[in-house]
């Protein structure tokens, strides 16, 4: 072994000592180039990120355009809601954060075990993502926690839009309601957008039902956005200068305004008179129509929903509450519930029984109260019958006999053209989603759905509007105003004008035709007359809900809700469970010579339409007459007019009396009853 000296040893590594030098002057070089290259070149650009480490972005939520009914009274809105926030980072940042709990515990009364809980549950998502400790803040909660903001780091008070419908859940179908997008709407939404519009992103709010689904794109704003300097534990510091200074908020822009075509005093009127319903519950469905263009001009469904609940999330309780309800609350009944019109439907089988000449204005029939067909009985809802009765009276005493030998002669597939002709059976068209179809049966259909013949039975029973018909309430006053109009269908629109959030008109949709059913005007003529002994005649079914000098063209109908047992075909409506009592409905148009509006009402389980349905259609008629046609409706004009045909009877009463050759006897000319008396038993 031999062993190197010291001169040996440093004469050895010396020269290994150069390649360290080397490398350590290569990494002086290199840090600084880098040094150079951060402060020199790339000063300008670190320092903003730098700047920006301590700015933080805030949305401006954009307000949703405004929903007016005809006459500019709002009816959906846009109102501020706080909402308390805890950003994680920002709160853990702090040793003292369990102080910070407990402040804001007692500032808002929410106990700390309820703030940890809803922290913890937020673990799974990013600590900079703030989590939602409460919604819906009072003014008070939001004045003092942002009066000790400074002792609280990491929670702020976050202002969104809320959707606030100002009737509640008066016509919730037809606004209906907002939420957040999920992941399916965000490739639906953006696939829709137009070139150059601000996609979706998640957390943004999007219209799920009603007129605010179907109108999204009108109603939806642009979020803006502005930019606040904080400290390392997120609190907002004051400005003075900077990249925050330099940056400009970018405002939110509002969406456009929708005006309806609905009439918010009519509505009101009509869920009033739907709520004095007598019964367990108030369910069923008004719509009126302009038979002049299709103007949707009230649409109202029961029971009904709070849409200002859905804005904001609604909760499980709530939503399960609303589900399982067994009259369905979701459901808008004027266009996606359909029903047996029951024998509003007369109508129908009348016009086809003129058109293919069956019968005339003059054929008669015997109602003995029943009508044998086979070996089964069917029955007229009054059991002694009507007697003698003509096409007219047939309709104003709806007598189902009269209709069961026209629809014996007619067929079903005869019916059933005039029904699709007037517009039953098929979709209206109006522009919201989830309309019903109903069904207008025929021999092939039968065939075809349930592989059987028709029955020659099963049209006696569809003639008078029952077995296999089934109309919305929307078909039902399309049908009426068609037959107030002389035969033309329209179809029912919603949106009167759309608004630049200013109040200037920026499109308004047009009244669209359906089509002109080719039908006689004599036929409608005498459909018309008919409809108005319903009301106006004193054998009319509708007799004792007419209003005094208003003139109305109607039919009440009433529909079964399920087969009656031979045994119980005669127990009495009203002592029925609820949910088994018989549908009532009422359609109608007013005034007969020029209408102006036409209503159908379904009062679901209210037994007779006379006295279920009809009142709340005459109420509805009478609010819209005498608030657009005052000089012909008002109390005080129809007062006069009552007034002046009293005058005119009693001279014309004085002249018969006064001419012996007329014979005629005073009885013929007494005055009607002034007061509404019970309802014949059994009355439709």
């Amino acid at each position: 072994m031999s062993f190197l000296g010291q001169d040996e040893q440093i004469r050895e590594y010396q020269f290994r000592f150069r390649y360290l030098y080397i490398a350590l002057f290569a990494a002086f070089i290199i840090l600084i180039a880098r040094l150079w290259y951060l402060q020199i070149i790339s000063g300008d650009k670190f320092r903003q990120y730098s700047e920006e480490n301590r700015i933080k972005r805030v949305k401006i939520p954009s307000p949703r355009g405004m929903i007016f009914d005809r006459n500019k009274k709002l009816l959906v809105d846009n109102r501020p809601a706080f909402d308390l926030e805890i950003t994680p980072q920002e709160l853990y940042a702090d040793k003292e954060w369990k102080l910070t709990v407990a402040r804001l515990s007692k500032m808002t009364k929410i106990p700390v075990d309820e703030i940890l809980k809803t922290l913890a549950a937020g673990k799974g998502q990013p600590r900079f993502l703030p989590i939602k400790i409460k919604q819906d803040l009072s003014n008070e909660e939001v004045a003092i926690v942002e009066a000790h903001k400074l002792d609280l780091p990491g929670v702020n008070i976050q202002m969104e839009i809320k959707r606030t419908n100002l009737y509640n859940d008066l016509a919730a179908h037809l606004m209906g309601y907002i939420g957040e997008v999920n992941q399916a709407d965000l490739i639906r939404l953006n696939k829709a957008l137009a070139p150059g519009a601000v996609p979706y992103k998640m957390g943004d709010s999007t219209g799920k039902f009603g007129l605010e689904a179907r109108w999204e794109h009108t109603l939806r704003g642009i979020d803006g956005e502005e930019y606040i300097e904080v400290d390392a534990l997120g609190r907002r510091k004051k400005i003075t200068k900077g990249l925050a200074t330099e940056l400009k908020a970018k405002p939110s822009v509002p969406g456009q305004n929708l005006v309806l075509t609905i009439d918010q005093d009519l509505q009101i009127k009509a869920a009033e008179q739907l709520n004095k319903l007598h019964g367990e519950m108030k369910i069923g469905a008004v719509i009126a129509l302009n038979p002049k263009n299709g103007e949707i001009l009230a649409a109202v469904s029961q029971p009904s929903f709070d849409p200002t609940l859905f804005s904001r999330g609604v909760s499980t309780k709530v939503w399960n509450e609303l589900l399982n309800n067994e009259f369905h609350p979701l459901r808008d009944k004027t266009l996606q519930d359909h029903y047996s019109p029951g024998s509003t439907f007369k109508v129908v089988t009348a016009i086809a029984g003129l058109e293919e000449k069956e019968i005339d204005e003059n054929t008669t029939v015997h109602c003995p109260g029943s009508y044998r067909l086979g070996n089964r009985t069917y029955r007229c809802h009054k059991r002694s019958g009507h007697g003698i009765v003509n096409l007219s009276s047939a309709i104003a005493v709806s007598c189902d006999v009269y209709f069961y030998r026209l629809g014996q002669k007619l067929g079903i597939d005869r019916i059933a053209k005039y029904a699709k002709m007037l517009g039953l059976g098929r979709k209206s068209g109006v522009n919201l989603a989830h309309e019903e179809t109903g069904l207008i049966p025929t021999e092939e259909w039968k065939k075809r759905r349930y592989g059987q013949e028709w029955i020659a039975g099963e049209t006696l029973s569809c003639a008078i509007g029952q077995s296999y018909m089934l109309t919305t309430p929307l078909q039902l006053a399309n049908l009426f105003a068609a037959i107030g109009n002389g035969g033309h269908l329209w179809k029912p629109y919603i949106v009167k004008t759309v608004e630049t959030p200013d109040g200037k008109p920026i499109k308004e949709p047009k009244a669209e035709s359906i089509s002109s059913a080719s039908i006689n005007p004599k036929t409608m003529e005498a459909i018309k007359k008919a409809l108005v002994r319903v009301v106006a005649d004193p054998i009319g079914t509708a007799y004792y809900r007419r209003l005094p000098g208003i003139d109305v063209a109607g039919k009440t109908g009433t529909s079964q809700v399920v087969r009656m047992a031979p045994g119980k075909v005669e127990q009495k409506c009203e002592s029925m469970p609820f949910k088994f009592r018989d549908n009532a409905l009422f359609a109608a148009f007013a005034p007969p010579d020029d209408p102006v509006i036409a209503v159908a009402v379904v009062a679901e389980h209210a037994c007779h339409g006379s006295s279920g349905a009809s009142p709340i259609a005459m109420e509805v008629i009478k609010t819209y007459l005498q608030k657009y046609m005052p000089e012909r409706y008002s109390d005080e004009a129809i007062k006069a007019r009552l007034k002046q045909g009293n005058l005119a009877r009693s001279i014309q009463i004085k002249s018969t009396l006064e001419s012996e050759e007329d014979g005629v006897r005073l009885n013929d000319f007494v005055e009607p009853h002034k007061e509404p008396l019970p309802d014949p038993e059994g009355t439709h």
